[in-house]
């Protein structure tokens, strides 16, 4: 009896395994995934980069990170846009320096913004008050 238990142990086993991996697995989409339809891409140009140091904390008896506030203006179609964007990685603010003036990919959907500048860094932003550029 327990001779016939192994057999059917090691026969079972592994096909159940399969059968359950082959099952679990995702499903596989023929093409690249749709992009949402609220999103426009459209080209814009930076016209100005502010940057503000933002620390919230100023007696801590820990080592503090900074965090750095940008006020980017952009010109889209015509229109000026004033967005906001916070960091402590500082290649991601001279990146944003380095492309003042020049042209950059831009998608809106509502408030959001997301920047792909020329060194294809995707800054994801909000627009904020024009006052603030």
């Amino acid at each position: 009896m327990t001779l016939l238990r192994k057999v059917v142990w090691h026969v079972l086993s592994p096909a159940i395994l399969l059968g359950v991996m082959f099952f679990a697995r995702p499903a596989q989409s023929s093409g690249s995934p749709p992009k949402p339809s609220s999103e426009n891409l459209q080209f814009g140009k930076i016209i100005s980069v502010r940057k503000v140091l933002r620390n919230p904390y100023r007696f801590s008896r820990y080592p503090q990170i900074h965090y750095y506030l940008l006020y980017i203006s952009l010109s889209i179609s015509g229109n000026a846009y004033c967005s906001e964007y916070e960091t402590p990685v500082l290649d991601e603010i001279d990146d944003v320096f380095s492309a003042n003036g020049k042209d950059v990919v831009v998608a809106m959907s509502g408030d959001k913004v997301t920047i792909t500048t020329p060194k294809n860094r995707k800054l994801k932003t909000r627009l904020t008050a024009a006052n603030r550029c």
